[in-house]
């Protein structure tokens, strides 16, 4: 895929590749990565975790591809994107300048900013091709906005490809275990 906007065929890929995770049952031993693969990636969570809890925004950009997605639909289960309203559905683009308004000091949502602590675990990987992985993962996100404490639970779906510089995010869903509910504000880092 090329970078910029998202054409009905890459929603229907999304699509195909979330419905596969939630029918997955045990990964099949021939798609369980090598150790060191599911050692970089887990890494990697942990390190976009970090930066996403430490505002490094800039940084946690740095951890996707330029043809990234990053998306947090509005459903539960696993609806098509090209019939429902997600929460957020971004491009590169999109996350660019979703970061450097959260930088400009006047997105007013977030003044003070949210302080999170994001907890991942359960993560399991499995090959997709070459250079190519699948990550799943469950979440608890403790959010404190102005003395507001909340949690946010769900599991996140990953597509990690190996590019020069690492492992990098092509594609983050995060799948709130409320996400069919009204949302508080939600315009921080998921």
């Amino acid at each position: 895929m090329s970078t910029g906007y998202f054409d009905l065929a890459y929603y229907g890929t999304l699509l195909e590749t979330v419905r596969s995770w939630r029918a997955l049952g045990e990964i099949p031993p021939d798609r369980v990565p090598p150790p060191e693969d599911l050692a970089a990636c887990q890494r990697l969570l942990y390190a976009e975790a970090r930066l996403i809890d430490s505002g490094q925004l800039d940084a946690w950009l740095g951890l996707f591809t330029q043809d990234c997605a990053y998306w947090v639909p509005t459903d539960v289960d696993a609806a098509d994107p090209r019939q429902i309203v997600s929460w957020e559905l971004n491009d590169r683009r999109r996350l660019e300048e979703r970061v450097e308004r959260l930088d400009t000091g006047r997105a007013y949502s977030q003044e003070p900013a949210t302080r999170t602590t994001h907890l991942y675990t359960n993560i399991e990987a499995l090959t997709a091709g070459p250079d190519c992985l699948h990550v799943l993962c469950n979440f608890l996100i403790q959010t404190n906005l102005v003395g507001r404490i909340s949690q946010r639970a769900g599991w996140n779906g990953y597509i990690l490809r190996r590019e020069p510089v690492g492992w990098r995010i092509v594609m983050k869903r995060i799948n709130l275990q409320d996400a069919d509910l009204p949302q508080d504000n939600n315009s921080f880092t998921l």
